[in-house]
């Protein structure tokens, strides 16, 4: 009877991580879209990056890479993050459930790019909120890139916020976690009057980009905040090589506060560029060559570069 009963028992198996023509399939069976610059026949393939774009963002805001870096020798790979404008789960766009998926989802993509490039150094290039998903999926130990590149990192948040205004923001966020803010209403701002290049605001920008997404969940809100409070503790254990592209004029992080979580990323090899004509879409405004040669001057330093090794537990 025992037997019999454990043979009834149907036991759904966990979904298998693949890489379609398009889309691809997450480890949860989540289906997001991706989309790919290869190295031109006949160059020789030296580094794939892995672009991790920010919020209301998406993979084709990185065209810009993949004009200029494969005939470098680069490969570039872009995927779309579940809970943003290309989301075909509309209801969920706006939303996530845990920052948790970010990290599992860029785990996962790492993994089948890997398997099309084996022995190939990979680097993943994350803006803005990317920069959150690259360095705390680097820091966990359960994947490890060969090199991160944080364009406009979210070292911190520039606009003031008291303790008193985190808490009720964080205690409402469990109370009613779907509901949804502008982010002008959250920074009390204009949307139309934040400057994201040195000749374009951000409400004209995202009026006219298909994959805006208008607003955000208190959930993933707060789970953003969650991985901003982990940045030091997520520098500490980054070793890898890094390199930092900076604004002094982005409108979410300080030079303060860029400076400071540069300072404690433990790498000995880490590199922080400044861009003092540009805003925060770095490979969008008037600096954007100088972004794209500091870049491959760095990319050129990572040739031969050897996959680092988790540390023993």
């Amino acid at each position: 009877m025992v037997l019999a009963s454990c043979a009834g028992v149907h036991h759904s198996a966990r979904p298998v991580p693949a890489l379609g023509a398009t889309t691809w399939t997450s480890y949860d069976g989540k289906v997001m879209p991706w989309r790919e610059w290869r190295v031109p026949a006949g160059t020789p393939e030296k580094a794939v990056m892995i672009t991790v774009h920010g919020l209301s963002g998406a993979a084709s805001d990185f065209w810009l890479l993949g004009e200029r870096l494969p005939p470098q020798g680069c490969s570039v790979y872009g995927y779309e993050l579940r809970g943003q404008g290309n989301d075909p789960d509309l209801a969920r766009r706006g939303d996530i459930d845990s920052a948790d998926q970010w990290l599992e989802d860029l785990r996962a993509f790492d993994g089948l790019v890997r398997a099309r490039h084996p022995g190939v150094p990979v680097i993943w290039y994350g803006e803005s909120l990317g920069t959150l998903i690259a360095l705390h999926t680097a820091a966990s130990y359960h994947a490890r890139p060969d090199a991160i590149v944080l364009a406009t990192p979210v070292a911190g948040l520039r606009m003031d916020v008291s303790l008193l205004q985190r808490l009720a923001l964080r205690g409402t966020s469990y109370l009613a976690p779907s509901y949804r803010f502008t982010l002008g209403e959250l920074a009390g701002v204009d949307e139309k009057k934040i400057r994201v290049t040195s000749t374009s605001m951000h409400g004209i920008q995202m009026a006219r980009t298909p994959h805006h997404v208008g607003e955000f969940s208190l959930r993933l809100l707060r789970e953003i905040g969650s991985l901003i409070d982990g940045n030091e503790a997520a520098a500490k254990r980054t070793s890898i090589p890094v390199l930092m592209l900076g604004s002094p004029h982005d409108v979410v992080s300080s030079p303060d506060q860029v400076q400071a979580l540069f300072a404690q990323i433990s790498s000995p090899d880490k590199v922080l560029h400044w861009y003092s004509r540009s805003y925060h879409l770095l490979l969008h405004d008037v600096q954007h060559d100088q972004v794209i040669a500091d870049l491959l001057r760095w990319l050129n330093r990572m040739e031969g570069l050897k996959r680092p090794q988790p540390p023993l537990r």
